[in-house]
C-alpha cells in the first residue's frame, strides 16, 4: 500500500483508467452537497489556499496481456467526490472556453474518459460530458443524480465565471491510497471509516462476481433478487442485530449461505466475510454462473421465510418458521439462521419442516429459561448441517443424546426450576411470555387479538417500589421479596403502560385502577398467562412462586422434552 498527498493530475493520470465498480450503487449526492462543494471551490480560488478534498482509495486491477489499458485501478472509496469533481470541471472549463484543459486533465491519451462509471450511471455521465444531454436522454434517465448535478452547475455559470480552472488544478488535493491487487480493500476501508458506515459485503461481492460485460446476467439474477424495487431494497437493507453488531439483512443472508457450503469450516470470520467468499470461490472450483444462480435462488427462499418484522405482527401459532423468527430476532439468536435456511432448502415436506422448527424453538426456549450460554450455537448448528440432519427424528435424536453441558437440552426438572428460580432480562422475559401466551391462548374465547411481540411491554405485578404501598418487612424478608420481584411469576405482558400511580399502587389499586385510571383487570384480563391470577385478593411472595410453577406446567405442554 502506498499513501500520500495527491493533486488532481496525480489522481487522473492520463496513462491510467479509474473504474468505479461496475455494479456499485448509483451516484447519490444532492443539492446540499453540490452547494457546499461550489462554495468551497469559490473560496479556494479567491483565497489561493490549498483545499483538501478527502481521501481516494484505489486498488490495482490486473490487466490481461495485450490490453490497451496499461494501468487500471478500481475506485474503492471516493466515487462521489471524483464524479462531482469531473462534472464540475467540465462545466467550469466550458464556461471559460477551456475544454482543452478538461481533455488534457480528465481524458487519457486516447481521448477516453479516465473515470469509467458504473452500469447505472455510465450513460448519463458520458452524455453529460460529451454534450449529449438531449431531452430524450433526460427523459430516459429521469431521476438521475448525475444529470441533476450537471444541471446544477450549468445553472451556476455566473458563479463559475469568477473561478479559475487553472488555479483549482494547482490548489485542490487529496490523500491518495493505492492498494496492490492482493490487498484487502474491505479491511482498509472499514478501518478508515470506523466511525462511519462499513463497506457492505454485498457491494464488494457483487463486483467480484460480475464483470462489465455481465449486465444481462446481473439483471436476471442479482438485481432481480436484491435490487428489483423499493420494497426489495428495503428488505435487504434493513438493519438487524446480529451478535454484537447491527448488520444489513443482506449480509446476514450472505453469512448464512456461505456457512451452508461444504468446504466452509466452523470458524468463518464474519468480519472478513468478503475475503471468506473470495477464498471459497478460489478453492471450491465452483462455476461462477452456477454459484450466482444458486446464491440468488437461496436468497429468494430466505426472503420468503426470514422476517424481522414478525415482531410487529400478530403471530400465527401454527407457523413454525414465524415462531422461530420471533426467537431469532427477539432474542438476538441469529446464529441459528444458517441451519434454519438449510432446513428450508433441504427438507421438501412442509409438515416435516414445521416439526423441525418447533423442535429448534423447544431447544432455544429451554436453554433460555435455564440461562444456558448461547456462545456455542454457531458451531452446534453448523455441525447439524455437516451431519445432514434434515429430519425431525435425526435432529431430536441428536439433541436428546447430547451431553456436552455447553449445548445440551435441559431436562424437565431443570426447565421447571428455571421458571421458578431464574431471573431473565426484561427483553428475554417478554419474548418468553409472549411465546407462551401465543401457544396456550384460545383465540375463540378472546375478544381482543394478540398483537405483535414488539407492541407489549413487561410489567412487574408487585412493583419494584413495593415499600411505598405494600407494607414493611424485616430486612431479611425484604431482601427475599426484592429477589422474588424479578422472577417470571411476577412478570406479565402488558399492551399499555399503567399510570405511575396505578403501577406503584397497592394490589387492589393495581388490579382495579383508581380515579378513572384503569388497572390490570382492564388491560390484561384477556391474557391467558395472567388472567387466572387477577382474582386473587393478595399478591405476595408465595403467589409469585406459585404462578412461576403454573407457568412451568403450561410450558412443559408447549415445549416437551424431545423423544427419540
Amino acid at each position: 500500500m502506498e499513501a500520500g498527498k495527491r493533486n488532481i493530475t496525480d489522481i487522473f493520470n492520463r496513462a491510467r483508467t479509474l473504474e468505479i465498480p461496475f455494479f456499485q450503487r448509483s451516484y447519490v449526492w444532492s443539492e446540499r452537497n453540490w452547494q457546499r462543494f461550489l462554495d468551497d471551490m469559490k473560496q479556494t480560488a479567491s483565497s489561493g489556499r490549498p483545499y483538501f478534498l478527502g481521501s481516494v482509495i484505489q486498488k490495482q486491477r490486473p490487466t490481461s496481456t495485450g490490453s490497451k489499458i496499461g494501468d487500471a485501478r478500481r475506485v474503492i472509496d471516493g466515487q462521489q467526490r471524483l464524479t462531482t469533481l469531473v462534472l464540475f470541471f467540465n462545466t467550469l472549463c466550458r464556461v471559460h472556453n477551456r475544454l482543452d484543459l478538461f481533455d488534457t486533465t480528465f481524458r487519457d491519451f486516447e481521448g477516453r474518459l479516465i473515470l469509467q462509471h458504473n452500469h447505472a450511471d455510465i450513460e448519463p455521465f458520458e452524455a453529460a460530458l460529451e454534450s449529449r444531454l438531449t431531452s430524450d436522454v433526460k427523459a430516459q434517465y429521469r431521476g438521475s443524480r448525475i444529470i441533476a448535478a450537471h444541471d446544477y452547475f450549468e445553472n451556476k455559470r455566473n458563479v463559475l465565471e469568477g473561478i479559475s480552472p487553472l488555479s483549482l488544478l494547482q490548489l485542490v488535493y487529496f490523500v491518495g491510497i493505492d492498494l496492490g491487487s492482493d490487498e484487502d480493500e474491505q479491511q482498509i476501508f472499514d478501518t478508515l471509516n470506523s466511525l462511519g458506515v462499513a463497506l457492505s459485503t454485498a457491494e464488494l461481492l457483487k463486483n467480484e462476481l460480475f464483470k462489465r460485460d455481465d449486465v444481462h446476467f446481473y439483471r436476471e439474477t442479482w438485481r432481480k433478487v436484491f435490487e428489483h424495487d423499493a420494497p426489495t431494497r428495503k428488505y435487504w437493507d434493513e438493519k438487524v442485530t446480529a451478535g454484537r453488531t447491527r448488520r444489513g439483512m443482506v449480509d446476514v443472508f450472505l453469512q448464512s449461505f456461505l456457512m451452508m457450503q461444504d468446504d466452509v469450516g466452523e470458524e468463518l470470520r464474519v468480519d472478513r466475510l468478503f475475503e471468506e467468499y473470495k477464498q471459497h470461490l478460489a478453492c471450491s472450483g465452483t462455476d461462477r454462473n452456477a454459484f450466482i444462480t444458486e446464491l440468488t435462488r437461496t436468497a429468494v427462499l430466505f426472503r420468503e421465510n426470514v422476517r424481522a418484522n414478525v415482531l410487529e405482527e400478530e403471530l400465527d401459532r401454527n407457523i413454525g418458521v414465524d415462531r422461530l423468527n420471533v426467537l431469532l430476532f427477539g432474542l438476538n439468536t441469529t446464529t441459528v439462521l444458517p441451519y434454519a435456511l438449510y432446513v428450508l432448502k433441504t427438507v421438501p415436506d412442509r409438515a416435516e419442516r414445521e416439526k423441525m422448527f418447533r423442535l429448534i424453538e423447544n431447544y432455544l426456549i429451554r436453554r433460555l429459561v435455564c440461562r444456558e450460554t448461547t456462545k456455542n450455537y454457531n458451531n452446534l448448528f453448523s455441525s447439524f448441517m455437516r451431519a445432514r440432519l434434515n429430519s425431525c427424528d435425526s435432529l431430536a435424536g441428536r439433541l436428546a443424546k447430547t451431553t456436552d453441558p455447553t449445548v445440551r437440552i435441559p431436562t424437565d426438572e431443570e426447565f421447571v426450576r428455571g421458571f421458578v428460580e431464574n431471573n431473565l432480562s426484561n427483553g428475554q422475559a417478554k419474548i418468553l411470555l409472549y411465546m407462551l401466551e401465543r401457544s396456550i391462548r384460545n383465540d375463540e374465547r378472546q375478544s381482543t387479538a394478540l398483537m405483535g411481540a414488539s407492541r407489549y411491554s413487561l410489567e412487574h405485578l408487585m412493583p419494584k417500589k413495593w415499600r411505598n404501598h405494600w407494607g414493611t418487612l424485616p430486612a431479611e424478608e425484604a431482601h427475599r421479596r426484592d429477589q422474588a420481584l424479578r422472577k417470571l411469576g411476577n412478570l406479565s405482558l402488558l399492551s399499555t403502560k399503567l399510570n405511575t400511580s396505578i403501577r406503584d399502587g397497592a394490589w387492589e389499586i393495581k388490579k382495579n385502577g383508581s380515579k378513572g385510571r384503569h388497572g390490570l383487570q382492564h388491560y390484561a384480563s384477556s391474557l391467558e398467562t395472567l388472567a387466572p391470577y387477577l382474582s386473587r385478593s393478595v399478591w405476595d411472595d408465595s403467589a409469585i412462586y406459585e404462578r412461576g410453577r403454573w407457568l412451568a406446567e403450561q410450558a412443559l405442554r408447549v415445549w416437551p422434552f424431545p423423544s427419540l
